[in-house]
C-alpha cells in the first residue's frame, strides 16, 4: 500500500514541468542577445586583428624584398566579399601568392569622412606637433591611397608603386571599419615610425581607445 504511494508521489506535475520551461525561456531571452553581441563583437575585432596582421606582413616583405609594396582592398571594386591583399606581384589586382584575407560579410570599410571622432584618434596617433601634412590618409579605399612600406619598413607615399623622395618623408594611415548589424567601429592605424595600432569606439563612446 505505501508503495503505491510512493510511486503515485514520484516525478514533477505539470505545473512544475511549465514553471520550469518558463524560467528556461525567460534564462534563455537574457542570454541569447548577449551571445549574438558576443559574436558580432568577435567579427569586428577578428577582422581588425587580421587586417593588423597583414599590414605587418606588408612591412616584413618590403623590408625582406628590399623593395616598396602595397596593400589594397578589393572592395573599391565592388567585389563580394571584401579582400584585403599585399600586392607582391605589383598588379594591382590579386594574384597567386598575394597574401590575402577575407573580410566578414557584416564587416564593412568605411571612408574617414563618415568615421567618429577622426580629430580624437588623430591627436592619439600622431605626436603634437606634427605637421598638418603629416595627417593620416584614408587607407586601401577608392578615393584614398593604399597602404604602402619602404625597403626601410616606414609607412610612404608611393609614385607609380614606388617610394622616392618626397614620399619617404614622415606618413601615417587609417582604415576604419563598422559592424553593419551594431554601432561599434574599430581602426586600424600606422604611425610614421611604423608601428601598427587597433583600435575601438564603441556605441556610446566619445572616444577612440587602443586595443590590446
Amino acid at each position: 500500500m505505501h508503495s503505491k504511494n510512493r510511486n503515485r508521489l514520484s516525478g514533477f506535475s505539470l505545473v512544475e514541468l511549465l514553471v520550469v520551461v518558463v524560467v528556461m525561456l525567460v534564462a534563455a531571452g537574457y542570454a541569447v542577445p548577449n551571445i549574438l553581441n558576443f559574436m558580432h563583437m568577435a567579427r569586428l575585432r577578428g577582422t581588425a586583428s587580421d587586417f593588423s596582421g597583414l599590414i605587418q606582413q606588408l612591412r616584413i616583405r618590403s623590408v625582406q624584398d628590399n623593395r616598396s609594396y602595397s596593400m589594397y582592398i578589393n572592395a573599391i571594386a565592388g567585389a563580394t566579399p571584401s579582400t584585403a591583399y599585399v600586392d607582391l606581384q605589383q598588379t594591382a589586382a590579386i594574384a597567386a601568392g598575394d597574401p590575402e584575407i577575407v573580410l566578414p560579410t557584416e564587416v564593412t570599410l568605411v571612408a574617414a569622412a563618415s568615421a567618429p571622432a577622426t580629430a580624437n584618434l588623430s591627436g592619439q596617433l600622431l605626436p603634437a606637433g606634427t605637421p598638418a601634412s603629416v595627417g593620416p590618409k584614408d587607407a586601401a579605399l577608392a578615393s584614398g591611397t593604399p597602404i604602402t612600406f619602404s625597403p626601410r619598413g616606414l609607412p610612404c607615399l608611393p609614385t607609380a608603386g614606388i617610394c622616392t623622395g618626397a614620399g619617404l618623408g614622415p606618413t601615417a594611415y587609417w582604415a576604419f571599419f563598422k559592424n553593419t548589424t551594431t554601432t561599434n567601429w574599430e581602426a586600424v592605424t600606422v604611425s610614421p615610425a611604423g608601428r601598427i595600432q587597433k583600435w575601438i569606439y564603441g556605441a556610446s563612446a566619445s572616444a577612440w581607445s587602443k586595443m590590446y
